[in-house]
């Protein structure tokens, strides 16, 4: 038995004689003494042991066939999926003006037409299997709830095939939060909606600056008042995009949150990220230059690290370091925008060149348009951190190069970030 290619060590926080060792292949985190971790290096551990590390992804049999399995698992999972996740693209409308908009350049008055949806329901039918147990639909805009009628519609349908297949369906909401009243749960969550994403920029001030209506009035009074009126009907999950300048208010956020009676038992989740930078986008100058280009960037681990000390000092919860891959590699997930055109990341929507097919003709091979397997090279198999990255974000390196014929290496990222991350997750569950 060998120790795992995908294991880190960091020295143990507060005890010289401990090693913190942590799985990049599955995200496990172990407190191990120094003469433990020598006794694995020399192949000296007691079965028990080694029972235990081999559980943990921390021990194989064979380090080198585990990089070689590795670069093959996306490929040996996607048979085994046992669900379909289709994003729905219900418009391209919005009732916000927020100046860092990814669909800068594609939104207007444009929305699904029953027909389509109709469309839609025969693409699912066609591309369920025997061994399925899931239909998972996302709901997105624009802002989806401009939608509200299509919504129910959809999730009618759905929920009765999933039922007269005895599998199980649910959808999801990515929402900006103002349209979401009770009303409006009550007639989603019984159509299985379990989950809205709401997104806030930081405190009333920060926030109405960067999200608000289109009529320039600001935003968060009312997206507050419907997270209290609806965290009892289904899991609300916060999220906000900071800046370099104004990530440190994004804890003011928090404490108003907290002094509202908005406790972690009823916000499932906060997740801040850094706001993306746009080039030109269809000719459209882009004004907005706060946010980023690369999670490499220095100030972002600086911004992640207190933001997330934050969420979890007040017993909030947040993503976790954890194995994750481009959305385009996983087979039976689809984005399907308004007018029936597919796609396989909601961020390329509008760009023909990443279009795969239509609900009318089907999915044509998109292997090439994606660069799906990118991560099967010598960098990134001789790297520690492919399970936690398979190459990376095709969209951020669009940004920056104006293709995906790269991957979006995370190496510098998570060698700056990485261990702290591990540090403040394992301090954060032992206080429990």
């Amino acid at each position: 038995m060998q120790s795992s290619f995908y294991l880190k060590i960091y020295p143990a926080p507060d005890n010289p004689t401990q090693l913190l060792l942590y799985s990049t292949r599955n995200a496990s985190a172990l407190l191990l003494d120094k003469e433990i971790f020598q006794a694995l290096e020399e192949g000296r551990l007691s079965p028990d042991q080694a029972a235990t590390l081999s559980k943990l992804k921390m021990l194989v049999p064979d380090r080198e066939a585990e990089r070689a399995a590795m670069l093959g698992i996306l490929d040996a999972q996607n048979p085994r999926n046992t669900g379909l996740h289709i994003t729905v693209v219900l418009n391209l409308d919005c009732n916000f003006a927020c100046p860092y908009c990814f669909e800068t350049g594609v939104k207007g008055d444009l929305y699904m037409t029953g027909a389509t949806a109709a469309l839609l329901t025969a693409f699912i039918e066609d591309h369920w299997r025997e061994h399925k147990d899931t239909l998972r639909i996302d709901f997105y805009g624009g802002e989806p709830l401009l939608s509200l009628e299509l919504i129910v519609a959809i999730s009618q349908a759905a929920q009765a095939f999933a039922a007269a297949r005895g599998a199980r369906y649910f959808s999801t909401l990515v929402t900006n939060g103002s349209l979401f009243t009770r009303k409006v749960a009550e007639r989603l969550a019984p159509l299985g909606l379990t989950n809205a994403r709401i997104t806030l920029d930081g405190p009333a001030e920060i926030h109405n600056q960067s999200r608000p209506f289109k009529s320039g009035v600001g935003s968060f009074e009312a997206i507050v008042r419907n997270i209290k009126a609806t965290w009892d009907l289904v899991k609300v999950g916060v999220g906000g995009n900071y800046t370099r300048e104004n990530y440190k208010s994004f804890a003011q956020l928090l404490d108003y949150f907290e002094a509202e009676g908005l406790t972690p038992d009823k916000v499932s989740m906060f997740k801040f990220d850094p706001a993306v930078n746009l080039p030109d986008n269809n000719g459209i100058p882009v004004e907005f230059t706060g946010g980023c280009l690369s999670v490499n960037e220095p100030w972002i681990v600086a911004a992640e690290a207190f933001l997330r000390e934050e969420i979890l000092k007040r017993g909030y919860q947040t993503s976790k370091p954890a194995p994750m891959a481009c959305l385009v590699e996983t087979r039976d997930s689809y984005v399907v925008n308004y007018d029936g055109v597919l796609y396989k990341c909601p961020a390329f929507i509008g760009k023909k060149e990443f279009a795969v097919g239509s609900l009318e003709t089907g999915v044509g091979d998109y292997a090439a348009a994606y660069r799906l397997g990118m991560y099967k090279n010598e960098e990134c198999a001789a790297c520690v951190y492919l399970p936690l990255c398979f190459g990376g974000c095709r969209y951020m390196t669009y940004l920056r190069e104006g293709n995906i014929d790269k991957v979006d290496c995370k190496k510098a990222y998570f060698d700056a970030a990485l261990e702290g991350l591990i540090k403040q997750d394992l301090r954060h569950r032992l206080r429990k």
